[in-house]
């Protein structure tokens, strides 16, 4: 890519990384609403629970794939804004192999936990039972939704982030006619769902393995061997998105023991339908995210911070505009929202509930995740951890235990949003921070 360009046109070279990637990131979200639209509709709000219940298994998943995936692609844009194809080729290949590999031991180790994990969350009779039948079928989805995400994070670093965005768009559309096809024809319940989500993988991942077959790209497949000090620079570069997404595993397990405590199943559904809408925005910020990382690790790569710290400012005011058109539009058909999904009147004014409170969310959230995916760009994994930490661990797993014990189901709401707003505090003195060293050096 050329440097001076991107300097010249912030905004332009922004959108055009960070749009394909915010659809692609949407289409992911799609297929998820979906894939609740017809479990929901044709199985019930116990079989949403249950899946919501195992979205810690899923976080564990993701948490190695943006490790190793953003890890590798800040090396590898680092290589190509200094010229170096053959290193940034050496990395693609090797951190495929590694997210890969990692992954198929997790969903081995995961397979023999199902039962201590039901027992410590309290579910028996149907939830356990949707359980098995969805994550059994899962996990042998999660290590291809692990490659098919880490090679769309290089596909970005190559230059072509609509390739990603269409190769998303044709899984959406595979989702829903196979959603239909197995939950509503032929009535397989939430296994058919998970059935439906592996055949997707499997062919959105054929799609993005022949892109990198061309010897001519910028990155391509090569033969390596065992680096040790690739595997931590790899490792240490990405970091704080395993720290967040572990986090999330982690904070996730807590959430659900507390709203089967303060809440049980109904609150655990409306739980999972607001987290779709919270879900989609999260992809947004990191469709915005994950483009500007290449951009980033290019600019800071050729020395051009001034430029680099620019495109994170020009990317926070655009996520916090989103934000707010988020805020307004699910407050006001929130209830409506619900509906979609068949639920009851009990669950529905939960929703309504929460969506009142989560203002603070839509507003903050953007801020955090786009500063700490700018610190990944930079190669400060110090200042991305703490920020992934603090809003995914340290303070949200503070407030789980604190607030629902004070105000039960409006303290589950309120969780979230507190833990950001505080979050947001540290990401502004991080900024700083930063600014001073750059000035003093």
């Amino acid at each position: 890519m050329d440097i001076n360009k991107i300097k010249e046109n912030k905004l332009k070279y922004i959108l055009q990384f960070s749009v394909p990637s915010i659809i692609a990131m949407l289409f992911q979200t799609v297929i998820t609403v979906t894939d609740a639209y017809f479990v929901g509709n044709n199985v019930g709000e116990n079989a949403l629970a249950a899946i919501n219940l195992g979205l810690p298994v899923l976080y564990l998943f993701l948490g190695i794939g943006l490790c190793v995936g953003v890890g590798g692609s800040v090396i590898s844009g680092r290589m190509l804004g200094q010229r170096d194809n053959k290193k940034a080729s050496l990395v693609f290949s090797y951190t495929l192999v590694i997210s890969f590999v990692l992954c198929i031991i997790l969903s081995i180790l995961v397979l023999f936990l199902f039962k201590p994990l039901l027992n410590v969350l309290r579910a028996d009779g149907e939830l356990s039972l949707y359980f098995r039948d969805y994550y059994q079928t899962m996990l042998m989805t999660y290590p291809l939704m692990v490659l098919g995400t880490v090679l769309g994070m290089f596909i970005r670093t190559d230059g072509k982030p609509e390739i990603y965005m269409s190769v998303s768009f044709v899984g959406c559309i595979i989702n829903a006619v196979m959603d239909y096809l197995f939950v509503s024809v032929l009535y397989m319940g939430v296994r058919g769902s998970a059935i439906a989500s592996l055949m997707v993988q499997i062919i959105t991942v054929a799609i993005e393995l022949i892109y990198f077959i061309n010897p001519q790209r910028s990155m391509h497949f090569v033969r390596f061997s065992f680096d040790k000090d690739t595997s931590r620079e790899i490792f240490i570069n990405g970091s704080s998105e395993f720290i967040g997404e572990m986090s999330g595993a982690i904070s996730m397990f807590a959430f659900n023991y507390v709203l089967m405590k303060y809440a049980g199943s109904q609150g655990v559904a409306a739980f999972t339908i607001l987290g779709f809408a919270v879900y989609g925005f999260s992809m947004i910020t990191l469709g915005f995210g994950q483009g500007i990382i290449p951009l980033v690790s290019i600019l800071w790569g050729a020395d051009e911070k001034r430029a680099a710290m620019e495109i994170r400012v020009i990317t926070n005011k655009i996520v916090f505009a989103s934000g707010v058109f988020f805020a307004l539009i699910f407050g006001i058909f929130g209830n409506s929202y619900a509906s979609i999904f068949g639920s009851g009147e009990t669950v529905s004014a939960m929703v309504l509930s929460g969506f009142r409170i989560y203002v603070l969310t839509f507003m903050t959230m953007g801020f955090n995740v786009i500063t700490s995916m700018y610190f990944s760009g930079c190669g400060d994994a110090l200042s991305s951890a703490i920020i992934s930490a603090l809003r995914g661990l340290v303070l949200l797993l503070l407030f789980v235990f604190i607030l629902p014990a004070l105000w039960g189901m409006m303290g589950i709401w309120l969780i979230a949003p507190v833990t950001e707003v505080l979050t947001a505090v540290v990401s502004l003195f991080l900024i700083k921070r930063q600014k001073r060293l750059d000035k003093g050096r």
